[in-house]
């Protein structure tokens, strides 16, 4: 073997050593926190406020596992009295200041809003996003509180968008306080969300690798990534609820949204498409007639409940 091509052939066992352990290094160290450490989204720097929007609101903060306190607001309808009170769930990354315009279209309809940050974004405690796992208890537990501060504010339903549509179908399967909801753009199930996720940013789909982070990933947020399914929990709704996607969402497929509304087993349920839709615009291109959709599902519904 000449000079030159051993000179290569060392180059080549580095580039791969060095290939291969950076990629252990990476999906034991880097890669399992990537989808449970969220950005934090904050109601500084300008970011809207109920007082900003006219809305009349007092803090409304809960404390869950004795530690973590979830930071949110309990927004009045402007119509007295009130229909029932609606929980609005943002999406990962995101804060519940993003959902003031959705509180305001609701609270001129006649129904109070709860606007909470979810645990691991925001304002609230906690450092691991866990997709609904334990989500889903915080939301029975502002609802617990809502009923003993609260006394005649029911009944109660639900509004969530990506993450919080997540979480809102899996509180639906267990807390049947919740009468009706809506969600937009849910994923069907965690694993398959987070491949998705990796796929993008990498350029190129390779399931193992995420597979083995989420391995690490389990163990730190101390939750089974395949204990996140909504799509599976949709079997177990049984109330109505309007399913919204958009079907140009690149970040969240719009077959998961179908599979989540074909699975639900509730008898009044609502399949909303909106053709020109991605991930963030279903708001501003679905127009009036989503605004109007959205709340005469929810005067329909809420009313039968009273």
């Amino acid at each position: 073997m000449t000079k030159p091509i051993k000179i290569g052939v060392g180059i080549f066992v580095v580039v791969v050593l060095a290939g291969y352990f950076g990629i252990n290094f990476a999906t034991e160290y880097v890669l399992p926190y990537s989808p449970i450490r969220p950005g934090r989204c904050t109601d500084d720097g300008g970011v809207l406020t109920p007082s900003a929007a006219g809305l009349i609101w007092k803090s409304f903060d809960v404390t869950v596992e004795d530690t973590i306190q979830l930071r949110g607001w309990f927004v009045d309808s402007k119509l007295k009295p009130a229909r029932g009170t609606i929980f609005l769930l943002h999406g990962i990354a995101s804060c519940k200041s993003t959902m003031i315009p959705t509180a305001d279209l609701l609270t001129s309809s006649g129904f109070n809003c709860v606007l909470y940050d979810s645990r691991a974004n925001g304002e609230s405690g906690g450092i691991n996003c866990t997709f609904g796992y334990f989500e889903k208890d915080d939301l029975s537990a502002f609802i617990d509180s809502a009923q003993s501060r609260f006394p005649d504010s029911g009944p109660y339903a639900v509004f969530g968008n990506s993450l919080g549509a997540a979480v809102a179908i899996q509180a639906m399967e267990r807390d049947r306080r919740l009468v009706c909801g809506v969600v937009e753009s849910p994923f069907a199930n965690l694993r398959d969300v987070i491949h998705d996720y990796f796929a993008r940013m990498f350029l190129i789909r390779i399931n193992s690798i995420p597979d083995r982070a989420l391995t690490f990933t389990e163990k730190i947020a101390h939750f089974p990534i395949d204990g996140v399914q909504p799509a599976v929990s949709a079997k177990r709704v049984t109330q109505p609820v309007m399913v919204i996607h958009g079907l140009e969402d690149k970040h969240i497929s719009p077959s998961y949204g179908k599979l989540v509304f074909d699975n639900l087993r509730s008898r009044e349920k609502e399949w909303l498409p909106i053709p020109t839709g991605d991930h963030y615009n279903l708001r501003k291109v679905g127009g009036e007639e989503y605004k109007r959709k959205i709340v005469e599902f929810f005067q329909h519904h809420l009313l039968a409940a009273t």
